[in-house]
């Protein structure tokens, strides 16, 4: 496999053409016709071999792109198939995003509030009502007073303890706003709609209508688009921020650890598994991150949440 072509539309947006040999695509057809599930269609068998052949091949080309370009790829190649003949091998693209020139200002001292969410007086209810039995929900009045005083206590702490991980996310999010420079406007729409669909997924899963929430927050749809932008882009600048953080606090995982997890590799939280060199890069950073992340948090400061729980009455119609 040949490098043909590499350059940058803007910092940090990488675009690259290479070709690959008609001996590399024969030997990959020849794979892909042996496998015991081989396409019976000729296209589909040529697009399982093409791709064979990139992720079998594409790793050291990649590697020495890094090392001589110096980059450092923060996503998956995007690949494209250019042109493919059989007698002539293939012509492909592929696009990928790297660290950007960017400047990192303090990565400590931020400050966050933990802040639970109100306790609903129907939901101390309906938590009694599921989880305690008719002889207890059958107390005198000091009895149930207890037996609510008990609930609503042991609610609000589940509610201080998602608060508090919010907040820290928050913390992290924060490190955003100290990260300063370009960054590729691809990159930046396409954490803008991955952040969409988690609002979306968000809504659905809670039940909640979007002309409702808009109401609730008092906006109107340009201006919750706007909110959005602003968050995705706040949410991206801490992702990257967070690779300039363990790079500055000497917070890089070690080989080992890296070896681990790659030996165990999590689906859920690195996705499919590419080729070796992206393969570890995806690991590294995630546990970079992690690293970071800790690292942010424990040098900041969160703010405790109030010691008693606000309960919200039902309103009298």
């Amino acid at each position: 496999m040949k490098l043909e072509h590499f350059g940058m539309a803007e910092p940090g947006d990488c675009r690259l053409v290479f070709t690959a040999s008609v001996e590399e695509l024969a030997a990959a057809l020849a794979k892909e016709q042996a496998a015991p599930d081989a396409p019976q269609d000729e296209e589909e068998l040529l697009t399982a071999a093409v791709n064979r052949t990139i992720l079998e091949g594409f790793d050291p080309l990649y590697r020495q792109l890094v090392q001589e370009q110096q980059i450092v790829p923060v996503t998956d190649p995007d690949f494209e198939l250019l042109a493919v003949n059989k007698a002539e091998g293939f012509r492909a693209g592929a696009q990928f995003y790297t660290l950007p020139p960017l400047e990192l200002g303090r990565d400590t001292g931020f400050v966050q509030a933990i802040e639970p969410h109100p306790l609903r007086r129907l939901t101390i209810e309906l938590e009694i009502n599921r989880n305690y039995g008719d002889e207890e929900r059958a107390a005198d009045a000091a009895g149930k007073a207890a037996l609510r005083d008990r609930v609503t206590r042991e609610l609000y702490a589940k509610r201080c303890a998602q608060a508090k991980d919010r907040a820290e996310k928050e913390l992290v999010w924060q490190l955003g706003d100290e990260v300063t420079g370009f960054v590729p406007k691809r990159l930046e729409a396409g954490n803008y709609f991955a952040e969409q669909r988690q609002f979306n997924l968000s809504l659905q899963a809670n039940g909640i209508n979007f002309d409702r929430f808009l109401a609730v927050r008092g906006q109107t749809v340009e201006q919750f688009r706007q909110w959005l932008h602003q968050q995705a882009e706040r949410k991206l600048r801490s992702w990257l921020g967070l690779l300039l953080v363990a790079e500055r606090e000497g917070l890089q995982p070690t080989e080992a650890e890296v070896n681990a997890a790659l030996a165990n590799w999590n689906e859920k939280l690195d996705g499919e598994r590419t080729f070796p060199a992206n393969d570890s890069r995806k690991v590294r950073q995630r546990l970079a991150r992690a690293n970071a992340a800790a690292f942010v948090v424990a040098h900041s400061t969160l703010t405790p949440p109030p010691a008693e729980p606000i309960v919200q009455e039902p309103e009298n119609k």
